[in-house]
């Protein structure tokens, strides 16, 4: 599949966590991903965006809520490729806007924009697409749900193989189930004996379900392939009651994590996982001891600095 060029994101060590919890802990660094502002929705937009440009494009529209990493990262890749972008942004909770960076990043990047209810998201993009009759209009699915974004993280594991020779375990963040798609079809293609380990940021197993196997059949329907979820354990012990949510328990895993590695993340999206991760990994310290084990850091800094 053709993608915008780019450059393989980095590999940390963890060595306090590593220390502490008796295994070996790598870090897949997507926060550090180079292009618009990093994370997941920066590398699924490489892939995205591949084709567009100001000769086949005269407007690209989306939507997405105040906090959307994917709403920064989309405004920041069409403001590079000469592409207006119409942003069509919802809430139920105007506020939001006003302590979002992603929000103010994306103002920078010079988003043309309509604001709505989550309930008349549909009508409105139907409103906004018709505004622009007669022109060469691209819609992107908001999140970057789509063939493009899960095979992006299914190609991203191509990357991770040529970096990290072997990996027992890999804990990643489930969103949307776009990333994870694609991390569960690479992972069985290039490390077929490994575990992914799911940590839900948004909703429950049942509700997620049929989400992830849709965008598996999307993706297998693509490769001509028939991957699935069985080397796939999913959690949602780690919610903290809800998307956006937190609890004392996450923000102090949060603070450790920046205090002994330098690292950051997130209360949205990675620091639940990252949360997630160690208490399993502290639980079964018998399964995991002498493990190799990748966390992958999906990005979320804005998210961070929003919280403050």
């Amino acid at each position: 599949m053709l993608h915008l060029d780019f450059s393989p994101t980095p590999i940390s060590k963890l060595d306090y966590y590593s220390r502490k919890l008796e295994c070996n802990i790598l870090c897949k660094r997507d926060d550090l991903f180079a292009e618009a502002g990093g994370g997941s929705k920066a590398r699924m937009l490489q892939y995205i965006l591949a084709e567009v440009n100001p000769s086949n494009c005269d407007v690209l529209v989306t939507a997405g809520g105040p906090c959307s990493n994917f709403n920064r990262a989309c405004a920041l890749m069409c403001a590079k490729l000469g592409v207006p972008m119409h942003l069509v942004e919802y809430t139920d909770m105007p506020e939001e806007f006003d302590s979002s960076l992603n929000y103010y990043l994306c103002n920078l990047a010079g988003i043309r924009k309509t604001r709505c209810k989550k309930t008349d998201v549909p009508s409105t993009i139907k409103q906004v697409l018709d505004s622009y009759q007669g022109q060469k209009v691209k819609l992107v699915y908001g999140g970057g749900k789509s063939l493009e974004g899960i095979y992006a993280y299914y190609d991203a594991v191509a990357e991770l193989s040529k970096q990290i020779e072997s990996i027992d375990h890999l804990f990643i963040t489930c969103g949307t189930g776009t990333t994870l798609t694609g991390v569960c079809a690479g992972m069985k293609k290039y490390y077929p004996n490994a575990c992914v380990h799911a940590i839900s940021v948004a909703r429950t197993y049942d509700v997620e379900k049929s989400t992830l196997d849709d965008d598996m059949n999307i993706l297998n329907t693509y490769l001509k392939t028939s991957f699935d979820f069985s080397n796939m354990s999913f959690y949602e012990d780690y919610l903290c009651g809800g998307y956006d949510l937190t609890s004392p328990e996450l923000l102090i895993s949060i603070k450790d994590c920046i205090s002994n590695e330098g690292m950051l993340i997130d209360p949205i999206y990675t620091g639940k996982t990252f949360w997630g991760m160690t208490e399993i990994i502290k639980n079964n310290k018998e399964i995991y001891r002498g493990k190799n084990v990748v966390f992958w850091n999906t990005g979320g800094l804005f998210n961070l600095l929003s919280s403050k």
